[in-house]
């Protein structure tokens, strides 16, 4: 509580005491004065006491208004708000992605249900229904549930709800599920055979900027709109570092509407050491790039697109998490057909972006010398928790890091001499 001095517009001085009070219904702050004539000891200690039951007789309101709303507040009420303040603190794709799983949860718990009367046992029997009805996966039914998981967690948090009716309702998977689970991790895994028929199928392509780009998410675990991010400016060839800050955006956007945006999260941004045939497939995109702006700079083409990024289609355009997808793809449904005549063996794995992510992340962990903390930093994952937070590393160092998915290249040959036969120039 303070006190403030007033001027009228006739000239006359008042005082008003000011204090601040948190409305139950919205967790906002607000503000309640009262003003007095004179300010004295005895003038200030009435005001206070004023402004005490002022406030007190405005909660005493509020909370019979919050309970009077209880009473008569909706699921579809409760979503609907939670969705509002939620949405200000994720990304658009995010936000795409939660509005498929709202637009279900009517389906589930109709939107005219008073929150009062949904029990644990009322959203255990919905999930049940809405799985044996639409035949939806485990993953899907987890994602329902954690959505509504963050639905009721508001509920509790602005006094609408005395506890979260879902948090104690378990989902269970069955065999089928975790089969079908595993069926689905494994096929988009490559073992080293399937690295090098890959790296093989991605030479004949016309754009090499697809091959760069594989290798350089085989070595680095990069998010794919990490890597597409890239410049030459957030590279540091003496030292073989790159620094990752952000991610391209690219999602059902047109090529002049890409942008950048933050990290998945804030251990994202991270500092990265590069092994060499992974810095060499930068550098020969950067040389590349270089000739291409040349070329369009002289004969200029409507169709191209300048940009600064490292790893561009043939017009110029940053790679997008698509076009990367739809060429594995088509890869891929070329070596189903294909592959047992050109490689001897059948080929049964579903290659996408992400699946890079994994094949690094698992050569590291497949070498018990190379810490978990410096796999965690590599790639920009949060810290486990507990018994993890007290192993402490004494150097930052990556270089057992690179040792090891370098050898790992040349195992498989994709070194630097098996890329390509033309060595890049060292870059300034």
């Amino acid at each position: 509580m303070h006190f403030e001095k007033r001027k009228k517009k006739d000239g006359t001085t008042f005082f008003i005491a000011v204090d601040e009070f948190v409305d139950p219904l919205t967790g906002k702050r607000r503000r309640a004065t009262v003003s007095f004539k004179t300010s004295t000891p005895r003038g200030r200690a009435q005001a206070r006491r004023e402004l005490d039951d002022k406030i007190t007789g405005i909660l005493a309101d509020l909370e019979s208004t919050k309970e009077k709303r209880v009473e008569t507040y909706t699921f579809g009420q409760l979503t609907k708000d939670w969705f509002n303040v939620w949405v200000t603190t994720v990304k658009p794709q995010t936000v795409e992605r939660e509005q498929l799983i709202i637009n279900r949860l009517s389906r589930l718990i109709a939107d005219d249900v008073l929150v009062k009367n949904i029990t644990p046992l009322l959203v255990k029997n919905c999930l049940e229904k809405y799985q044996r009805k639409y035949g939806s996966s485990f993953a899907t039914m987890q994602h329902i549930k954690s959505t509504l998981n963050k639905i009721f967690d508001y509920g509790v948090l602005y006094n609408i709800l005395p506890f979260s009716p879902s948090q104690i309702v378990k989902l269970k998977s069955s065999v089928a599920d975790k089969v079908a689970k595993k069926k689905r991790l494994e096929r988009k895994f490559l073992d080293e055979r399937e690295i090098k028929v890959l790296i093989a199928e991605l030479k004949k392509r016309r754009n090499p900027a697809y091959l760069d780009l594989t290798l350089f998410l085989i070595g680095t675990g990069c998010r794919i709109g990490e890597a597409t991010a890239l410049t030459r400016e957030d590279f540091d060839f003496d030292k073989n570092l790159v620094s990752i800050e952000s991610s391209l955006q690219t999602h059902d956007l047109k090529v002049d509407d890409y942008y950048l945006d933050t990290t998945k999260t804030a251990a994202g941004e991270r500092v990265e050491e590069v092994p060499e045939f992974a810095i060499q497939a930068v550098k020969r995109c950067v040389t590349r790039n270089e000739a291409v702006d040349k070329h369009h700079r002289e004969l200029p083409s409507s169709a191209f697109h300048f940009s600064d990024v490292v790893f561009r289609t043939e017009y110029g355009s940053p790679i997008s998490s698509h076009s990367f997808r739809e060429l594995l793809s088509r890869i891929t449904a070329y070596l189903q057909k294909n592959c047992v005549r050109l490689y001897g063996f059948e080929w049964k794995k579903n290659v996408v972006p992400h699946s890079f992510r994994h094949i690094h992340i698992s050569i590291l962990r497949s070498d018990p010398s190379v810490p978990l903390k410096e796999v965690q930093e590599r790639v920009g994952h949060v810290e486990e928790e507990t018994t993890d937070d007290y192993t402490h590393r004494l150097t930052h160092s990556q270089k057992k890091s690179v040792s090891v998915i370098d050898s790992f290249a040349t195992k498989i040959g994709i070194n630097n001499n098996n890329v390509e036969n033309n060595n890049v120039e060292n870059l300034p």
